[in-house]
């Protein structure tokens, strides 16, 4: 399979295909179930961290009715026909509400508090923490929860292990804030930091 094998190449197709969600109003995750992609592997595309196929690049070229003659066309900006974009924010519409069912649908099943250990229990305890606590009607910022996580629920992460578990909530049960952190003396500090909060009912995804 003929791969991009320069890394001026991979940042075209990149932006080529931030191009082509811009034009569908597509999040990153839906754009690739449209066209049949993994999200995972989509992702490592569109972060030029693995080479992609021409094969596949055909595929989501097929799926959104663009040839690879003008995609790979720099002179011109892509072309996307109005009923493929129309068709593609109905399917977005259709697979955040199942994504959101099916997150509350797991979520509920954790009525106690679960127990065990591994990958599996941590998920299992994101959900537990999410939907049948409070400790995100507070904003809490991620290194907060890894204090807390440990002291309150015995889940000791890294910050990273709880940005990856918390991702797939965002938008859907919780919110992400932006917000600036404040010095000792109160003064405002250059540095941004992200807050998550439960989102508000009257804002969830909900069929």
């Amino acid at each position: 399979m003929a791969k991009t094998v320069n890394k001026e190449l991979a940042e075209f197709i990149s932006d080529r295909f931030n191009e082509m969600m811009q034009a569908t109003d597509l999040e990153l995750e839906v754009f690739a179930a449209y066209a049949k992609i993994g999200y995972r592997n989509f992702r490592t595309y569109h972060s030029r961290t693995i080479r992609i196929s021409v094969e596949t690049l055909k595929k989501i070229c097929d799926a959104y009715q663009i040839t690879l003659t003008d995609f790979f066309n720099s002179d011109q900006a892509l072309f996307i026909n109005p009923k493929v974009i129309k068709h593609a924010q109905e399917f977005q519409i259709k697979y955040l509400l199942a994504k959101n069912k099916l997150l509350k649908d797991e979520g509920h099943k954790f009525v106690r508090k679960p127990s065990g250990s591994g990958n599996k229990w941590e998920r299992d305890m994101m959900k537990y923490i999410i939907f049948h606590t409070d400790y995100f009607h507070t904003p809490r910022s991620i290194a907060e929860m890894t204090s807390d996580f440990a002291k309150d629920f015995e889940l000791v992460l890294e910050s990273g292990r709880i940005y990856e578990l918390l991702r797939k909530y965002v938008g859907n049960e919780i919110q992400k804030i932006e917000t600036i952190r404040k010095n000792k003396d109160q003064t405002k500090a250059k540095r941004k930091i992200f807050l998550y909060s439960k989102l508000p009912d009257n804002n969830k995804r909900t069929n």
